[in-house]
């Protein structure tokens, strides 16, 4: 992983202490000023105190005040300070919660706790540096890239990259979600394509210098990364909650998911649940890049977090 320079103010807060001495200490021995609370009402009380912090991490199943309720409120009192939610528990159980509070981040903690990862991700918001892959590599590491000037050449890039990878594990979900997101890059990224038209899309569309979609991948001892990003920065924070939650709750009159009969959003929930770590990074008007992360032979065992970040 890329040698990262910490320096910033960080507020954790969880009521497993153990958890939060152990998440202190490593992020002071990295370089971040650390303060702790044991609950949510103490953690507002630190921030009436000193608001001086970049970011607040906090679990969520807290006594006296839950996470995301927490996150609301320092949002409201201190809207320059980051916030970040980590748990144990499904993800995608608190989906609904997340798009209600426009919550984008949220740290799954695994067994083993993936630390490298979470150094990358705490990095990532304080210094507001969310683009790039090299960020889970060694400095060293070769990170190979291709850049797609014609819609056309989709399936060449998907095809190159998964013959790369091809006797790793779960190389042929990595190459489903990985046409799924390209594709998105292409049509819906860069070109703005309707969802509803498909099949009106044409094949072979050559791109402007501004449109071209660019994919970076790498991969080690450990783990498979993959890099799709586009120049237009189309995707929002809100929308991907939106289309996570309706492809995960279901109707409460027919018993199916809410998505059924959607015609977006389905690509990218899929290729959430066929990959370890799907992490999205963007600058509205600029840039959209999601990094796919898959690890070889469960490497860590939980649930997979929920990584949007939007500056």
């Amino acid at each position: 992983m890329t040698h990262i320079m910490a320096q910033g103010r960080i507020l954790v807060v969880d009521d497993e202490v153990d958890l939060l001495e152990i998440l202190s200490e490593f992020l002071t021995d990295k370089g971040f000023t650390v303060v702790t609370a044991h609950d949510g009402v103490e953690a507002l009380q630190t921030l009436e105190k000193s608001p001086a912090f970049d970011l607040v991490l906090s679990d969520i199943n807290m006594p006296r005040m839950k996470g995301f309720e927490l996150i609301n409120q320092v949002r409201k009192k201190y809207p320059d300070t980051k916030c970040s939610l980590i748990t144990a528990y499904d993800v995608n159980s608190y989906i609904d919660l997340a798009k209600q509070y426009n919550v984008g981040n949220i740290f799954s903690k695994t067994s083993p706790f993936n630390f490298p990862d979470f150094l990358v991700h705490v990095s990532r918001l304080v210094s507001g540096e969310i683009f790039g892959l090299e960020k889970y590599f060694a400095p060293a590491h070769t990170i190979q890239g291709i850049m797609i000037t014609n819609a056309n050449q989709i399936e060449d890039a998907i095809e190159r990259i998964y013959s790369a990878i091809k006797d790793m594990p779960k190389s042929h979900k990595i190459k489903t979600a990985l046409r799924e997101l390209v594709v998105n890059a292409v049509y819906y990224g860069a070109k703005n394509e309707d969802g509803a038209h498909k099949d009106s899309w044409k094949t072979d569309m050559p791109l402007e210098s501004d449109e071209y979609v660019f994919i970076t991948y790498a991969f080690d001892t450990e783990k498979i990364g993959i890099s799709i990003s586009d120049q237009k920065g189309r995707l929002k924070k809100a929308d991907v909650l939106f289309w996570l939650e309706r492809n995960i709750a279901r109707d409460p009159t027919t018993g199916y998911v809410k998505s059924i009969n959607d015609e977006h959003g389905r690509g990218l929930f899929i290729s959430r649940e066929f990959i370890d770590s799907l992490i999205i990074n963007v600058k509205p008007g600029a840039r959209t890049e999601i990094i796919l992360l898959n690890y070889n032979e469960h490497k860590y065992h939980g649930f997979k977090p929920l990584i949007i970040n939007e500056v």
